[in-house]
């Protein structure tokens, strides 16, 4: 009896550590993520829309198509259980939202904001510490597609800002290469007959790249080789081509 006892002390306390263990290391993952300094990359921002942390979850809001691969991405490449990041579409969000869903409706009140660009993720933040995130299901759908919208024209604006910046390239590249002489009417073939042409003698050859970089970026996004230039690259094609437009009227 007495060896039997013995016996059974010892396996509650082998299970006792075992569970102590566990529990510690719960506690680690959690701590651990709350220290986590999450770095959103170029490549990365053309597929997030938004991301936040609470507690030992990590949230991501992204495009459809790559759910599976940022999940994977971020478990591993932040070394964080895979069952504590949750990433999902625009269109998630809203479900779990609309259906009134209070983990996630806290952890957006409640956790830290790690990349939100369109500003749509702190205005829905704001709303939810006003309380105005209630309603039907009709209602909070509404401010939703107000949301969506928004994203949209902002997404229009951008692409609009891109083809005037392409345009006005070409047209003062056309302009260089009339006043040298030459005649190119095909956009792809201009970078290079600037480069033969104009480089060098007539205009130096940083400006030329800056045309050369504008003309390759915006027809690789034409033929869908990239996505949409993100804000602070169009602010730097903007001035790039600013520059080129008045390194040509030094030619006239």
């Amino acid at each position: 009896m007495k060896k039997s006892r013995k016996a059974a002390k010892i396996v509650k306390s082998k299970v006792r550590l075992i569970e102590d263990k566990k529990s510690m290391k719960g506690k680690e993952n959690a701590s651990a993520l709350g220290k986590i300094h999450v770095k959103i990359n170029a490549s990365l921002g053309k597929m997030i829309k938004a991301s936040w942390i609470h507690k030992d979850m990590l949230y991501v809001i992204c495009v459809n198509k790559q759910i599976l691969y940022l999940t994977k991405y971020f478990s591993e490449t932040y070394d964080i259980p895979h069952e504590k990041v949750r990433v999902g579409s625009m269109e998630d969000l809203i479900k779990e939202i609309s259906n009134h869903n209070t983990r996630v409706l806290i952890s957006i009140r409640e956790g830290k904001i790690i990349y939100d660009p369109f500003k749509f993720l702190g205005s829905l933040k704001i709303n939810i510490e006003k309380g105005m995130m209630i309603g039907t299901k009709e209602v909070i759908l509404k401010k939703f597609l107000l949301i969506k919208d928004y994203l949209k024209e902002i997404e229009n604006l951008k692409r609009d800002i891109f083809d005037n910046i392409y345009t006005s390239t070409i047209e003062a590249s056309q302009t260089a290469l009339i006043l040298g002489g030459h005649s190119v009417l095909i956009p792809r073939l201009i970078p290079e007959i600037l480069k033969k042409k104009i480089g060098g003698r007539k205009m130096e050859r940083t400006y030329i790249s800056y045309a050369s970089e504008i003309i390759k970026m915006y027809k690789a996004y034409e033929h869908k080789k990239i996505d949409l230039p993100n804000g602070k690259k169009l602010d730097d094609l903007t001035i790039k081509a600013m520059l080129f437009r008045e390194a040509v009227k030094k030619l006239v």
